[in-house]
């Protein structure tokens, strides 16, 4: 413990280069005092035995708190720290900087001043100010007398034993105990037991640091990424309509078709990249949701392998189903589970060479309470060390001395996940490299007995649609030519407004059936659209659907709630806006379209 003089000195220096934190030299002489007087007090005091099967369960517990919130450890710390040094109340003061200066804010307390939790200190009307310049453990008898800041609280102090909190020269805080008793009396062994805790709550504390530093990174991250995708996928929407408009004005032109069919091909690949990014987010954050219904398997197979067929064609590879000449029936989310296998399909085709063979086969386990799905090829394998992660999050494997093999690494991560939430399971196997990979998927089956419900049949979304008047809004221009183009092409009569307050005045005049708002319009919310429509009688039974960028599930509910029969994601493909249409023709009787 420090002597009068170096302690006077010391605070002196600390005082002339930083005036505004530092104590008042008027205070100097009461502040060395009571330091003074502390350490002297410490050294005549007897003390107790030390009680280390206490310090280590207490250790043990902090130990455990570690792992989770920064709240929680505090508490503990401060917990054992009344509970060790037997005091009145304890705490811990973290420093914080405001407006320039540094203050200290009491995160975590304990005892009869816990009411305390959140009060801020200034740094030079804190003893744990004074205990972070020295760089000492400090007790303050009678600390009311020297620190004026500490007065007017909940109870009496008798004496304050302060430890500071340094780690790697980081000035984090101090740990302290109060006594409100003349009875309690703080010891060397109290010192001992609180630079123990402050020991620990240091190194808990730079570790809570980093981890939340990276946590932090991690959700700036994932915002940018869903920010991205909804700013790339409302400009692929204006462009997959107006290339489905222009193959209806090129019918008879092969060599504008083909070219157009080039085009929408690799929009669609975009569309592909862009939302298994978008999912892999989901998938880190638990927003993957799937929409139940009673599906086909015969159909979501043929569906994804009509997704996949150019990619098959290109590479002049053999597809063999297998098992799907009868139906198979199951619970699920028709879009996820064709998801599913067009993405193990996409895999075989992009890691196989050009002449192989792949095959999908679908059968139902002994138990008849399973179906298994597996894809299997005769291509690249995987090597035997790759095949624990291939299912993890951007993890790709080499493919030889090319390296990889193009993707994003998300894939076979979400594909896992989506299976995992139809409560079924996932497997990857290879014999090695050269060999071919089989992936199995397993998932419940669904039978007679269970209950149907008639909401849950699957739209075909080849459906014809009865022709219908079509209220557009949106404000991107491009966005509202194309699709109002691609819904003319399709027999519907079509009006269109730029804004959200046009919207309404064209709702004045004309009563369409279908509705379709973009919900970031830039004048009104699409949402308050929706509450102004639903509000209007002469408007009852008009099918309302929110065409937006942002697949969060939050959007998803809150269109719901506003009044949408339907909430689509950009870009909008021609089938799943059949599909939807189609749908529409249950909210109301048809109208004929002149």
């Amino acid at each position: 413990m420090l002597d009068a003089i170096w302690a006077k000195e010391k605070l002196t220096a600390a005082s002339s280069t930083q005036s505004v934190e530092g104590p008042p030299a008027t205070s100097m002489t009461i502040l060395s005092t009571a330091i003074t007087s502390g350490a002297a007090e410490l050294r005549r005091r007897s003390t107790r035995a030390p009680e280390y099967e206490r310090e280590n369960r207490a250790l043990v517990r902090l130990a455990r708190a570690q792992t989770g919130p920064r709240d929680v450890l505090l508490q503990t710390i401060v917990d054992a720290a009344l509970e060790l040094c037997c005091a009145g109340s304890a705490g811990i003061s973290l420093v914080e900087e405001l407006d320039g200066n540094r203050y200290f804010r009491w995160l975590a307390v304990a005892g009869e001043v816990a009411g305390l939790r959140g009060h801020i200190t200034a740094w030079k009307d804190c003893p744990c100010g004074v205990a972070l310049e020295l760089r000492e453990s400090l007790l303050f008898v009678d600390p009311l007398k020297t620190f004026e800041a500490l007065r007017g609280g909940p109870a009496h102090i008798p004496e304050g034993l302060v430890v500071p909190i340094e780690t790697d020269g980081a000035q984090l805080g101090a740990i302290w105990v109060m006594s409100h008793s003349d009875d309690c009396r703080f010891q060397s062994e109290d010192v001992r037991l609180l630079s123990s805790l402050s020991a620990v709550a240091g190194s808990a504390l730079m570790v809570m640091n980093a981890r939340d530093e990276k946590a932090n990174d991690s959700r700036q991250r994932d915002e940018f990424i869903a920010m991205l995708g909804h700013e790339l996928l409302g400009p692929m929407g204006p462009i997959d309509n107006a290339v489905a408009a222009a193959k209806g004005y090129c019918a008879g032109n092969d060599d504008a078709l083909t070219l157009l069919d080039i085009a929408q091909r690799q929009i669609s690949r975009l569309h592909t990249l862009m939302d298994d990014l978008l999912d892999a987010v989901r998938l880190q954050h638990g927003k993957l949701r799937l929409a139940i219904k009673t599906v086909s398997l015969k159909e979501i197979a043929a569906d994804a392998v009509v997704s996949v067929q150019h990619g098959l064609v290109q590479r002049r590879q053999q597809l063999t189903v297998i098992g799907l000449d009868n139906d198979i029936t199951l619970h699920g989310d028709y879009v996820r589970l064709s998801q599913v296998i067009a993405n193990l399909l996409s895999n075989s085709i992009r890691y196989t060479p050009e002449g192989g063979h792949i095959w999908l086969t679908a059968a139902c386990e002994a138990d008849e309470k399973t179906v298994r799905i597996s894809v299997e090829d005769d291509g690249k394998g995987i090597a035997p060390e790759d095949l624990p992660s291939v299912s993890k999050l951007f993890v790709q494997c080499r493919q030889g001395p090319q390296g990889f093999s193009g993707g994003l690494g998300v894939g076979l991560a979400v594909v896992k996940r989506i299976v995992e939430l139809h409560h079924g399971t996932f497997e990857v196997a290879s014999q090695g490299t050269g060999k071919g990979t089989t992936v199995t998927v397993r998932l419940p089956r669904w039978h007679d007995s269970e209950k149907s419900h008639d909401g849950d049949r699957q739209i075909d979304a080849r459906a014809n649609t009865t022709p219908r008047r079509v209220l557009l809004v949106d404000d991107c221009q491009d966005a509202l030519k194309s699709l109002s183009m691609v819904l003319e092409l399709e027999g519907h009569s079509v009006e269109t407004a730029n804004s959200g307050t046009g919207a309404l005045r064209r709702l004045a005049s004309s009563k369409p059936d279908i509705v379709i708002v973009d919900i970031g319009l830039s004048d009104m919310d699409g949402f308050d659209i929706a509450g102004a429509i639903r509000r209007d009688e002469s408007c009852k039974g008009v099918c309302l659907i929110a065409l937006s960028g942002y697949a969060d599930e939050g959007y998803t509910k809150r269109a719901i709630a506003a009044g949408f029969n339907d909430y689509l994601i950009k870009p909008l493909s021609i089938s799943q806006l059949r599909a939807t249409l189609a749908g529409c023709d249950s909210v109301r009787a048809p109208s004929t379209v002149d």
